[in-house]
């Protein structure tokens, strides 16, 4: 136990520095110069397909998750900037994985739910971080996609705050607003990926190697079995 209070003082200490790093965030964007600096992406329309959307439904506090979104370039075009958008609705935050704290008064209303990982969101197998692209700090950039390839995105996240959350996303095929993704449909793929985070932590022992494993879901009924019983 001792190994996984200082993984959550560590957490707790990344949450608190979550309003400083979006004040950093704020003060970067480009504002009206950015819509100059993607003018020359060719616009139009890009066939995308999403291939597949996960993120656990069912979290803990202070356990980091994968969420994984890919996406095929279906078109004959290569795609400028394949491009995700996230938000959580009605959190009324700006930021990715944040909710606006509506307590009056507040230098820095922009709460984290999740707490991103150094060096995330990026392609799987891939090294390069997928950067923030505009004055919308929920819009990752992941690049160029030729025909037939898939971007494999993830975000690596910690849980930071309990509650029922859904996550919405949105697939753009620049950042300019002239190239725009289309599904099968003809509409812009979207997604939403709902999310439990428990305050309860995940029951934990010292195996023979001597690390802090997760008991098994067995272990765990017979964990709480004796709870019942002492009761």
């Amino acid at each position: 136990m001792r190994e996984k209070s200082r993984h959550l003082s560590g957490i707790l200490g990344i949450a608190l520095s979550f309003a400083v790093a979006a004040t950093i965030l704020a003060g970067c964007g480009g504002g009206d110069d950015d819509g100059g600096q993607f003018a020359n992406e060719p616009a139009g329309e890009y066939p995308v397909r999403i291939v597949s959307a996960e993120f656990p439904p069912d979290q803990t506090i202070a356990e980091t998750y994968d969420m994984e979104i890919s996406v095929e370039n279906t078109g004959d075009e290569t795609i400028p900037a394949i491009t995700t958008s996230l938000s959580l609705p009605g959190m009324g935050s700006t930021l990715a994985f944040a909710y606006r704290d509506p307590q009056p008064g507040l230098a820095q209303p922009q709460r984290p739910i999740w707490v991103m990982e150094e060096g995330y969101p990026k392609l799987a197998g891939t090294v390069g971080r997928g950067g923030a692209g505009n004055a919308n700090r929920r819009t990752f950039n992941f690049g160029e996609l030729a025909p037939g390839e898939t971007a494999d995105m993830i975000w690596r996240v910690t849980a930071v705050r309990p509650g029922d959350y859904r996550v919405a996303f949105k697939i753009a095929a620049g950042l300019s607003g002239e190239a725009n993704a289309v599904d099968a449909a003809g509409e812009t793929p979207t997604g939403l990926l709902p999310a439990r985070i428990s305050a309860r932590p995940i029951p934990t022992r010292i195996n023979d190697q001597g690390k802090v494993v997760p008991l098994s879901p067995s272990e765990q009924l017979n964990l709480k079995m004796q709870e019942e019983d002492s009761e």
